[in-house]
């Protein structure tokens, strides 16, 4: 049979050629990051790449969206505004059969395109994909990635990632990444670049959206504007101009050093260290780590402050680290105190609560740079979540990789906020003497 790939009679624009001729080549390893702005096109191309590196090599392809519910209504069910069918792009002749439930694809030449979400990363564990599209990878869970790269590095398979801009996210990186790696392809463009939307439209674009914010990420491909629904946004930015973000906040070895933790148990652990001087809270260091248990934290805390020739003060904790183990019977709390480490136990509270005290004590924040950066961008990233059917924000935060960070620091606002139990006063004192709100 004569079939055509790409099928449906699709052509690159100018733009998307050069990504197309760079992912066809029948190299292997090959990695590619796109940051193009809404409606460049960028799925229809990604689709229309995987459906030839299917052809050229036999193997399993993912194609990864933010959520599993995403891949479904965006590919699986989603259309051109042609009315075409994106998973048709994969030709109906050479399909052997799909799977409705498992979102699946069975090419007659043995290739297996399978779409999902990196909402769920354990679905990834134990297979073996040769090439995989990440689709809006700026709003993804990065840990999928961290788990996919190894098997590609084993295979010689291949990656492309797209998205347009929310902050200077993971995404953000990875292109910075891209670009300065002579081993990647990258493309950063925005309207202005394509041309691909008429300015009539792009006018009544900008007039819908009705968020300069929103326009200047989505359509003008900006990273610099702050994430939409950003808890911190403004106060991160507010530091950053007051110059209270330094590159280097040195250790001051007269004072103790503080922590504040999120504890995770299946994902990240995180420790903010301060000190107090009067009126300032100094961050000095940031920690993160996964897959570790408390010997590993405790050994990191030893180690730094040994290299700083500092004293600790408090360790604060949030208030589930009382909860015995089922396996144990025993607390993190008293398996840290054999370690060497007492806790202070933050007290439960709203999330919601907890938020407004973190942007009540950024303002008497100083960051050192290098040494936080990655607890900084957790920071600027901890965001709303938004109902895309509803067109607004929800209450509850969003679960992904900058909530560890942004957890442990609303522990370090809600642990100085809560009173001393020596001094129960209409107007309470805080636990470190010198902190008035």
């Amino acid at each position: 049979m004569d079939i055509q790939i790409p099928a449906q009679g699709w052509e690159p624009r100018s733009y998307q050629l050069p990504l197309l001729k760079y992912m066809t080549k029948k190299n292997r390893g090959l990695r590619a990051c796109v940051a193009w702005h809404r409606r460049a096109g960028k799925d229809l191309t990604c689709i229309n790449i995987m459906a030839i590196k299917a052809m050229q090599r036999v193997g399993t392809f993912w194609y990864i969206l933010p959520y599993a519910n995403q891949a479904r209504r965006i590919v699986w069910n989603g259309m051109t505004g042609e009315g075409k069918k994106f998973i048709d792009y994969f030709p109906k002749e050479l399909v052997e059969k799909k799977s409705e439930q498992e979102m699946r694809v069975h090419l007659k030449n043995g290739s297996v395109i399978q779409l999902m979400g990196s909402d769920d990363p354990d679905k990834m564990v134990g297979a073996n994909p040769i090439g995989c599209v990440f689709s809006e990878y700026s709003i993804s869970d990065p840990s999928a990635w961290q788990l996919i790269n190894p098997i590609l590095a084993e295979n010689g398979g291949w990656a492309l990632f797209n998205g347009t801009p929310r902050g200077e996210n993971h995404f953000y990186k990875l292109l910075l990444k891209a670009q300065s790696d002579s081993n990647w392809y990258s493309s950063h463009l925005s309207v202005k670049d394509t041309k691909a939307i008429t300015p009539e439209e792009l006018r009544t674009a900008r007039s819908e959206l009705n968020n300069e914010a929103r326009f200047q990420s989505e359509y003008m491909c900006s990273f610099k504007v702050p994430v939409e629904g950003a808890y911190y946004g403004a106060q991160i930015n507010k530091a950053y101009r007051e110059k209270r973000i330094v590159d280097s906040l040195g250790v001051e070895p007269t004072l103790p050093v503080h922590t504040a933790w999120d504890l995770g148990m299946d994902d990240a652990t995180t420790i903010w260290f301060f000190q107090i001087y009067r009126n300032e809270i100094r961050i000095v260091n940031y920690y993160e780590n996964s897959g570790e248990g408390l010997p590993h934290y405790a050994r990191e805390l030893h180690t730094w402050s040994a290299r700083k020739e500092v004293a600790y003060g408090k360790h604060y904790a949030p208030h589930d680290i009382k909860v015995r183990e089922l396996g144990t019977g025993k607390s993190r709390l008293e398996m840290a105190r054999s370690m060497g480490l007492k806790f202070t136990t933050v007290k439960k509270i709203p999330v919601i609560d907890g938020i407004e005290a973190v942007r009540l004590l950024l303002h008497k924040c100083w960051f050192s740079k290098n040494d936080c950066y990655a607890g900084i961008e957790a920071l600027k990233g901890y965001h709303k979540e938004f109902d895309s059917s509803r067109g607004v924000f929800r209450k509850q935060p969003v679960h992904d990789a900058n909530s560890h960070g942004a957890d442990a620091f609303r522990t370090l606002a809600v642990g100085l906020k809560q009173p001393s139990l020596e001094k129960k006063k209409q107007n309470f004192e805080y636990e470190v003497k010198g902190i008035s709100w």
